[in-house]
């Protein structure tokens, strides 16, 4: 076996890996340097929504205690209006999931016949804060409660 070293020089095999090899680490070196770069910059605009979120005053003013949705308890003076609002701002108080679950609860039973008057104007009351902030579909709302 001859090697002739004039030839090897010029051959042009396996030079294409090499390139590839070398275009591969560039591309891998730029992403590192990119993500380096945005790093800083995803952080700092992290740290200021985090801040503009935190100094908000996020308010659910709009949920207004409406006689109407109490009309049916009122006219029937199984509570008073004094009591309506009390209850009405204790449902206002309540997270959204919980909302949802007492009105669940309170629906089954009602439909069980084990709701007690009490109870019933609290689950009006927490009917009203649920169409007001747009918790539960209308329909539910309306079926039950008509409103």
């Amino acid at each position: 076996m001859h090697f002739d070293l004039k030839s090897f020089w010029h051959t042009e095999n396996g030079a294409i890996t090499v390139d590839w090899t070398v275009l591969g680490a560039a591309v891998v070196g730029l992403s590192l340097a990119t993500a380096a770069a945005l790093t800083g910059t995803l952080d700092m605009v992290i740290s200021r929504v985090d801040h503009e979120l935190r100094s908000q005053q996020l308010s659910d003013d709009f949920v207004q205690y409406t006689p109407a949705h109490f009309e049916q308890l009122l006219s029937q003076a199984a509570i008073d209006t004094e009591t309506a609002q009390s209850l009405f701002a204790i449902a206002n108080g309540m997270m959204n999931q919980d909302i949802i679950n007492a009105l669940a609860q309170g629906l089954e039973r009602m439909a069980n016949g084990t709701l007690s008057k009490g109870d019933q104007a609290m689950l009006y009351a927490i009917a009203s804060v649920a169409y007001q902030r747009n918790i539960v579909d209308d329909h539910i709302l309306k079926a039950h409660f008509g409103f």
